[in-house]
């Protein structure tokens, strides 16, 4: 028998009101500018009456202050999809793609023809190969296996690991926690001038059946602060890009709902600018989504290098869809949730999704 105090809704929600007062706290130090009308406690109980009006979205205080749901009725929110929703809605669908997706290794694997930079496994190479990898390089990129948002990831340099102390129980904590390690590549300038720290990304999410194949939305990805990471988790801004022209239609973003019509370290603009060979981009990717048959909704991460060379650097099996829907304010649940079904149907009754 469940025990009433401990599985009851409301108890369960008391419980965990302090532990997101606290969260909050710490994430509206990121907040420029407070909304008007509101102060920090104001902002608050509004998201929490926020997520008792959207129990089915699970809203994160991100998702909460990048859509501006502070300023908009229940009927508005209700047009934004949150990652909760996202996820059960693609699970049906997305399953069988997820280990050639997640698993960073099997993807480099399975997508070799899309991918021209330099990796190794760290737990399949001997501590030898891996300083050969390093100073052959110059500088890697180390990403755990497994791991999303830019979490885990460091770059090092052949001098960082001339000075690096105790070499056995790095190379093991390296080992243990699966790191692989891929060369450092550079943007091409037209990318790399927005923040020249970071390999910054074009995000381009497809649908794709059969010879059926769709672009559902698109955005650019940039780091900032001089970290090496564009990810919007690891402090960086993204705008959303029209997916037929190429060109950025907003100004730039980050995860504390601040707005930048100019990247604040470089001056560069953003809405306006056009990615240069948008064309081949989308072909890349149309191409890649052919590459195995499970393959249905991809987020994809494409990196323009110097020259024009295009790089596959992941596949991402639950992209999330704020790049598509907070630059703009504007919510695609109901597009999105339709999409699903006119490319593919209904679930299998047995399957979760929230459509």
């Amino acid at each position: 028998m469940k025990n009433i105090l401990t599985e009851n809704f409301i108890v369960k929600n008391l419980r965990a009101f302090p532990v997101l007062r606290r969260r909050f706290k710490t994430y509206v130090k990121g907040i420029d500018r407070i909304p008007d009308g509101f102060t920090e406690r104001k902002l608050f109980y509004d998201y929490i009456k926020v997520r008792r009006n959207n129990p089915e979205k699970r809203v994160s205080m991100s998702e909460y202050t990048i859509f501006g749901f502070h300023s908009l009725p229940v009927e508005e929110q209700k047009k934004f999809l949150t990652d909760t929703e996202a996820t059960l809605l693609m699970r049906p669908y997305n399953a069988e793609s997820e280990p050639y997706l997640k698993d960073k290794v099997a993807f480099l694997k399975n997508f070799s023809e899309y991918v021209s930079r330099d990796w190794l496994y760290v737990p399949e190479a001997t501590p030898e190969q891996f300083v050969d990898f390093v100073r052959r390089n110059g500088s890697v990129a180390l990403k755990p296996q497994l791991s999303s948002w830019g979490i885990g990831f460091k770059k090092m340099t052949a001098e960082d690991l001339e000075q690096v102390e105790d070499f056995d129980a790095f190379y093991q904590n390296l080992i243990d926690k699966k790191y692989l390690a891929e060369q450092f590549i550079q943007s091409d300038p037209a990318l790399a001038r927005f923040h020249p720290e970071s390999l910054n990304t074009l995000r381009v999410i497809t649908f794709r059946n059969g010879e059926r194949f769709q672009v559902f939305g698109c955005g650019l990805r940039v780091g900032n602060k001089g970290l090496h990471v564009d990810n919007a988790h690891g402090g960086g801004i993204f705008c959303e890009i029209d997916p037929e022209t190429g060109i950025i239609i907003t100004d730039g973003l980050d995860e504390h709902g601040n707005y930048y019509e100019r990247h604040p370290m470089t001056g560069v603009k953003f809405k306006g600018e056009q990615i240069p060979y948008w064309d081949e981009v989308i072909d890349l990717c149309r191409r890649a989504s052919t590459t195995l048959p499970c393959l249905k909704v991809v987020g994809w991460d494409v990196a323009i290098l110097p020259g024009g060379k295009l790089e596959l650097i992941e596949g991402n099996h639950n992209p999330g869809m704020n790049i598509v829907q907070a630059p703009a304010k504007h919510g695609v649940h109901d597009k999105f949730a339709n999409l699903l079904i006119d490319f593919y149907g209904y679930p299998e009754p047995n399957e979760t999704a929230a459509i």
